[in-house]
């Protein structure tokens, strides 16, 4: 009698470590890539078309107001990420070599 209740009780203790052990490897697991995903860092890009001397005074002169500037985003895919720095990386390549043929031709 005191056999089993004694094997009982190592089962059940051996089976509640093994579950407790198995919740902290998932809790862990999850809150890592949490920690790593938080960890990239965001580029923003901001264009503007260019303005002479005479179109910025005039610009200026006509804003009274403080001016607000409205920046959104959206969570992109990894096929959009990956697509985007491709895009770049061509657009490199392409001011790489006006520059060059500039130099050789300049």
């Amino acid at each position: 009698m005191k056999n089993t209740i004694n094997n009982t009780f190592k089962s059940g203790l051996i089976l509640s470590t093994a579950l407790l052990t198995g919740a902290l490897a998932i809790t862990a697991a999850f809150t890592q890539s949490k920690a790593e995903a938080s960890m990239n860092v965001a580029s923003v890009t901001i264009s503007a078309k260019r303005m002479t001397e005479e179109q910025k005074m005039a610009y200026d002169a006509t804003q009274n107001a403080m001016q607000t500037v409205l920046i959104s985003a959206k969570r992109m895919t990894d096929e959009e990420k990956l697509a985007m720095d491709e895009a770049e990386k061509f657009q490199r390549q392409q001011v790489a070599q006006k520059a060059a043929r500039k130099n050789i031709q300049g």
